[in-house]
């Protein structure tokens, strides 16, 4: 079991390291971090299954760090180390489900609880636990995939499964978390509204911890995947279809970056470059590739009005690396080199309707 130690305090951080019997866990460090901030490269390198925190530290305080965890890795525990006067403020890291605590001074007898605490963790992270349960990477795969294919079917197989319910029954339901998190980061990466989904997650959350039974709870994660499917496919529109919306935000974000392609955007998604071409397609009524070459070529008309950009530079912010393979281009779809649609457009000569769409 992976143990991240937080604390703004060099002492505080060498002593509970020092003091902690580690074989009495089966415990190992997975790392000394000083600040919050600190704590984030860790978290995302080492994916500790317990994480010790001071609650008060400059910049990202031990709550900040709780919220984090909460939000993108639901798997793992959080203790935080608080003062008497500090209690009360700690009380609003239930939210986050943060229900261990360390409490100031701290004593040998403190950390003989510590141990027995971490002690029971170990216990129930190794309780039958299904293989693509431990790699948190794998089930996002897993869902990811499923649900930018609308297939409910996958979904459903992974709910009915006897090791999914037993994990749905825990006190500690980090499964169920897990599969609302990922619900949600979807929509995100589809572009809605940051705000609107964090509101929606946190009312999402509340229902479901409000469920007292493992049969409620999947019913409940089964509705909400559903109805997100059922949407996307009744739409059929290219900005409700969920990998036409997820290929058209990402081209937006990337075309000016000459090292993405269509390739890449495929292998993102975990889907063949001929399926993504073909749904592509249907949406929108052109090919992948053409989109994104007329959206650098828009991007370059753009440019090429403001004078002050050599056209050289011009041809690097829109994702172009080589000059002469741009100008080409660009005067296969537009009839002229970029020089001339410079100049003629200094000159007053081109009208927006002679501009390539």
């Amino acid at each position: 079991m992976k143990v991240l130690l937080v604390d703004d305090d060099p002492l505080a951080l060498e002593g509970i390291q020092r003091m902690l019997h580690w074989d009495s866990f089966g415990g190992e460090l997975a790392g000394c971090a000083a600040s919050g901030e600190e704590a984030l490269a860790l978290l995302e390198r080492e994916r500790p299954d317990v994480v010790i925190s001071d609650i008060r530290m400059p910049g990202m305080d031990g709550l900040d760090l709780a919220r984090y965890i909460h939000e993108h890795l639901p798997h793992t525990r959080m203790i935080l180390i608080s003062g008497h006067g500090e209690f009360s403020y700690a009380q609003q890291a239930l939210q986050y489900q943060v229900t261990d605590y360390l409490l100031k001074p701290i004593t040998r007898a403190k950390l003989n609880s510590l141990e027995e605490r971490l002690a029971a963790i170990q216990k129930e992270l190794t309780a039958d636990v299904p293989p693509w349960y431990a790699g948190d990477e794998e089930l996002r795969t897993r869902v990811g995939q499923a649900l930018r294919k609308g297939d409910m079917a996958a979904i459903g197989e992974l709910l009915i499964r006897p090791d999914v319910f037993r994990a749905l029954c825990g006190r500690r339901d980090v499964l169920g978390i897990q599969l609302l998190n990922y619900l949600f980061l979807y929509q995100a990466e589809l572009g809605k509204d940051r705000d609107s989904l964090d509101a929606l997650r946190q009312k999402a959350m509340a229902e479901y911890w409000a469920l007292s039974t493992a049969g409620e709870r999947r019913a409940y994660l089964a509705a909400r995947y559903y109805d997100l499917m059922e949407y996307a496919e009744s739409q059929k529109g290219e900005y409700t279809n969920p990998i036409v919306s997820f290929c058209l935000q990402a081209i937006e974000e990337n075309f000016s970056d000459s090292n993405f392609n269509i390739s890449n955007l495929a292998d993102t998604l975990h889907l063949s470059l001929s399926y993504l071409s073909t749904v592509f397609k249907n949406a929108t009524g052109q090919n992948i590739s053409s989109y994104l070459s007329a959206r650098r070529l828009r991007q370059s008309q753009k440019l090429l009005r403001d004078a002050s950009i050599p056209i050289r530079e011009v041809c690097f912010l829109c994702g172009y690396d080589d000059p002469r393979y741009f100008a080409k281009l660009f005067k296969k779809h537009t009839g002229m080199t970029p020089s001339e649609f410079r100049n003629l457009y200094a000159a007053g000569s081109l009208s927006a309707a002679e501009e390539t769409p």
